[in-house]
């Protein structure tokens, strides 16, 4: 597999294991002194690194050679605390099966003892072992104390993207940090224990070996006393952050809170993609952020990000002057806050397509329903979700009104392929991607018709890894021949600056379809299940306007040039773009705004 293949994926699209939340605030915030390119760099080598130092540990026990071992030693315990901040997927991986870093570093000092016992080193052994109980107790310890903290931690502001970030969320950062993954300053202090046992190994322990063990066991019992400290302290001093956290809320009046609680790191395609339209309004909003994984991938924004784990904290932070509650996804703990009702609760969903995602029994739940067009509100129709008629509104798509419509007259022309992801059950299982995909990558760029663009969606691969191969493939074919292709991930560019450049849109059942319609340019959606067309335009009756493309590509050629020919499909297209995108007076961006001063003043 190609490593370049998973640049930008997410965490979860990767499969990783979760982590405390705890450990979220610290990465939202790194407080270390590593710098990220070291970081990644070494966690690009960071699996084979341990395994390496290991089996050299051991080597170098059986044949007495103790510098040989102890330059093992010193590599893996190095790369494992440059590659903390880099976070890598095989560090999560080994923490899932139980091989957290501790447990790694407890490997290495096994071999470490082997070495010194096998010179018959016992009262050196005995010393080394010593110090590496009290490094381990000390190691231990970081994770208890963060997770006490975290409990009683007030809601905390963060700034998407800034540096450095407010204090409260930075203290907290610090404090958090020195529990994940491998401490400089644990690989320092056993690092001692052993140079210092190693020395001794060659002589009369007392000598120059005893000093460094007796020093690496004070230091031990010294980092958790400051640990210890430093959490007593922010734990006194988080008791009047959030009153005034509070406060300072209730005196911005905001109108609205948008209640964030999704997946893993899905705040980056969910939210940010309502960013925009949310900062155009004049009423002040707040976001309320239920989950740290969701912190790190947010854009900036005039509205203020509180990061509020406990339900506690959101009801504080519903100060009067808030008036609606937005929600972008059906989240597990969206009933915490649908409970009030002093709101009007608005779903707003992330997109609109013909998934069985955007016809869903718990819009039953909300007030009321923010949809695009009509289109909309016939998938409810049609799937027997009953709701009455006067709880959906219709505002457009503010994310696609500045789009450019109709041909760009680039030569050659570029092709977009944005697939889906798999989804997490079988009626939104719509993906082309590891099916149909790397033929399809490989095919336009023979054709030499094309420059072909490479967007995945950003969850691609969060349960089926075959999704990751193709990602990884795709990007090979894409890098490797000339003709200026892209694998968009490469120069991180967004989904609008994608659909702005793109000519012909080939993707799968999916919003990104249906946002594409707003360009009134041609749409190639694949049928990965390969139905007669008749019924897949019956499921998804969107689709009509666009040219289908089935298992196997033979009618690749066909599609291809009618899309970038004739293109037959125009006329139906701009009827189903205002059939699916609405067409409300004065714009999308300016009914989202009459709506929300509408319920505002209710």
């Amino acid at each position: 597999m190609a490593l370049g293949g998973l640049r930008g994926l997410s965490l979860a699209s990767l499969g990783r294991a979760p982590v405390p939340e705890w450990e979220e605030v610290a990465r939202a915030a790194w407080p270390g002194r590593v710098p990220a390119e070291w970081a990644s760099r070494a966690g690009r080598v960071q699996l084979p690194v341990i395994v390496a130092s290991i089996v050299i540990g051991v080597l170098a026990a059986w044949f007495g050679a103790p510098w040989l071992g102890l330059l093992a030693w010193v590599a893996g315990a190095s790369v494992e605390w440059l590659a903390t901040r880099a976070d890598t997927a095989a560090a999560r991986l080994l923490d899932l099966v139980g091989l957290r870093a501790p447990q790694r570093a407890l490997l290495r000092s096994a071999t470490a003892m082997a070495l010194i016992f096998g010179f018959g080193a016992n009262l050196a052994g005995l010393g080394y072992l010593t110090a590496v109980l009290f490094v381990q107790l000390a190691w231990v310890l970081q994770p208890v104390l963060a997770t006490w903290l975290s409990r009683s931690a007030p809601p905390l502001t963060y700034l998407p993207g800034a540096a450095p970030q407010p204090e409260p969320f930075a203290a907290h950062a610090r404090v958090y940090a020195r529990a994940v993954g491998t401490p400089g300053a644990a690989v320092a202090v056993e690092a001692l224990a052993l140079i210092g046992a190693l020395a001794a190994a060659g002589g009369p322990l007392g000598g120059v070996g005893s000093a460094p063990i007796g020093a690496a066991v004070l230091l031990a019992l010294a980092a958790t006393a400051f640990t210890g400290l430093s959490a007593l302290r922010l734990s006194r001093a988080q008791r009047g952050w959030g009153e005034r956290l509070v406060a300072d809320v209730a005196a911005s009046r905001p109108v609205f809170a948008v209640y964030v609680s999704l997946a893993a790191r899905q705040s980056k395609y969910i939210v940010n993609q309502w960013l925009p339209a949310l900062d155009a309004l004049p009423e002040a909003g707040v976001l309320l952020v239920r989950e740290a994984s969701q912190l790190t991938p947010l854009a900036a924004t005039r509205h203020p990000v509180i990061y509020a784990p406990s339900q506690k904290d959101v009801e504080r932070l519903i100060v009067p002057s808030v008036r609606i509650a937005f929600y972008l996804a059906y989240g597990e703990r969206n009933g915490q806050l649908l409970r009030d009702p002093r709101l009007k609760h608005v779903m707003l969903l992330h997109g609109d397509s013909d998934k069985a995602t955007s016809a869903n029994g718990m819009a039953r739940a909300f007030d009321e329903i923010w949809v695009a067009g009509p289109a909309a509100v016939e998938r409810y129709r049609t799937a027997g979700v009953a709701v009455p008629d006067d709880r959906f509104v219709f505002i457009g798509r503010p994310q696609v009104a500045g789009l450019p419509i109709g041909p760009t007259g680039q030569q050659p022309p570029i092709v977009l392929y944005a697939p889906t992801f798999e989804g997490y059950y079988d009626q939104t299982a719509h993906t082309s991607l590891d099916s149909m995909g790397v033929e399809l990558a490989r095919r336009l760029v023979a054709s030499g018709r094309v420059r072909v663009w490479f967007r995945p969606h950003p969850a691609s691969g969060v349960s089926r890894p075959s999704m990751l191969a193709a990602i990884a493939e795709i990007g090979a074919v894409l890098r490797e021949v000339p003709g200026d292709h892209l694998v968009v991930a490469d120069r991180d560019l967004t989904l609008p600056e994608c659909l702005a450049a793109a000519d012909v849109l080939v993707s799968d059942i999916s919003s990104v379809a249906t946002d594409f319609l707003a360009t009134e340019r041609p749409i190639i959606t694949c049928d990965p299940a390969g139905l007669p067309a008749e019924d897949f335009v019956a499921a998804y009756p969107t689709q009509s306007a666009s040219y289908l493309l089935h298992p196997g590509l033979a009618d690749l050629d066909q599609v291809l040039d009618a899309a970038l020919g004739a293109d037959p499909l125009r006329p139906a297209r701009q009827v189903m773009r205002r059939h699916v995108l609405g067409d409300p007076p004065g714009g999308p961006q300016a009914a989202f705004a009459a709506n929300v001063a509408r319920l505002a003043a209710s």
